[in-house]
């Protein structure tokens, strides 16, 4: 402010007439004043005004803070979504990975060995198992098994494993003879199934409606 005085008395033009300081109050407190000079007319002299602006400082560091710290929550939230995309991203190859090996494993371990006992002296219900056993393998690798979970969870294991039968096509009087009961207790599992799957008052075919979940 010295200088800035001393410039206005050599040369009243070259010193700014506003200009912001800070000074300290009666209470030891620092304040924020803008101060105005203005020259008198034909003397050296200048008049000076002050106006407290230590709250408008105050906002306006408060404001720059906000500010910042809105930007580094942007930027560290930018960040997570990028680490959650790229592990989300990982989690599908994975999952497409663990699939792929699944279909290959049955394919090359298991499936040949089916095949080989198929065409060895087997009939009857083994032979309606094996199938099962077969159509089931190849269910785990299709998005068949995940469908199947939901849309079977409150499906008792009987009744389970007439959808199943069903699913293959087989009759009632051959799904009977497979579980050593009578056919009216597989139309009670089958009204069941039908029940359980909302199915009960459409005219949809239950193995039509299986099949689709492949």
């Amino acid at each position: 402010m010295l200088k800035y005085h001393r410039m206005r008395r050599e040369d009243p033009e070259s010193a700014p007439r506003n200009y912001e300081f800070s000074l300290l109050d009666t209470q030891g407190g620092i304040r924020e004043v803008i101060i105005t000079i203005s020259m008198i007319p034909g003397t050296r002299r200048s008049v000076a005004s002050f106006v407290n602006i230590t709250e408008r400082k105050k906002a306006e560091e408060a404001l720059k803070k906000n500010e910042r710290d809105l930007k580094d929550k942007t930027h560290e939230l930018e960040e997570l979504n990028a680490a959650l995309r790229v592990l989300l991203k990982r989690r599908e190859e994975d999952k497409l990975e663990l699939e792929n090996n699944v279909i290959s494993n049955l394919k090359k371990l298991v499936m040949p060995y089916i095949e080989k006992i198929k065409k060895g002296r087997i009939e009857g219900n083994d032979l309606v198992s094996l199938n099962v056993i077969e159509s089931n393998l190849k269910d785990i690798a299709s998005p068949f098994a995940s469908k199947l979970s939901s849309e079977f969870l409150s499906l008792t294991p009987k009744e389970l494993q007439v959808a199943d039968l069903v699913k293959e096509g087989k009759t009632t009087k051959e799904i009977a003879e497979f579980m050593s009961v009578s056919p009216a207790t597989v139309e009670i599992h089958r009204y069941h199934v039908r029940e359980k799957l909302g199915l009960s008052r459409k005219k949809t075919n239950l193995r039509t409606y299986l099949s689709s979940l492949k």
